[in-house]
């Protein structure tokens, strides 16, 4: 019996996760056609940076948080996220402040869900 418990225990856990999860963020100078245009890592200060997320099993309509946080500075952008399977979605922000950034994306909770560091040159 304990070994069935153990096995049953076992299958559950090597189950996939099906909560909603951002598996990339690319930044760059546009967006077209859903897709980064002029891909980097790092900006001049007076660019315009876009930073795109893969977000996928999205069960429901939810939002997203973007995050732009440079020193102590912090510049939230609030996205609605749609439920489908796979879902793209992007903000930006003229970047004026030389340093390095980042950009987390939070979930509707505020809990980090992933993060992209870029710098600005």
């Amino acid at each position: 019996m304990r070994s069935l418990l153990i096995i049953i225990a076992l299958f559950f856990i090597s189950l996939p996760s099906f909560a909603m999860d951002v598996k990339s963020i690319e930044c760059g100078l546009g967006v077209k056609n859903r897709t980064i245009v002029n891909k980097s890592e790092e900006f001049k200060a007076g660019d315009r940076v876009y930073c795109l997320s893969r977000v996928k099993n999205i069960e429901k309509e939810t939002s997203i948080t973007n995050r732009w946080i440079v020193d102590n500075a912090k510049y939230d952008i609030k996205l609605k996220i749609k439920p489908y399977k796979r879902f793209r979605t992007w903000s930006y922000k003229t970047v004026y402040r030389r340093g390095v950034w980042k950009m987390e994306v939070l979930d509707k909770n505020g809990k980090l869900i992933k993060e992209k560091i870029f710098v600005v040159k």
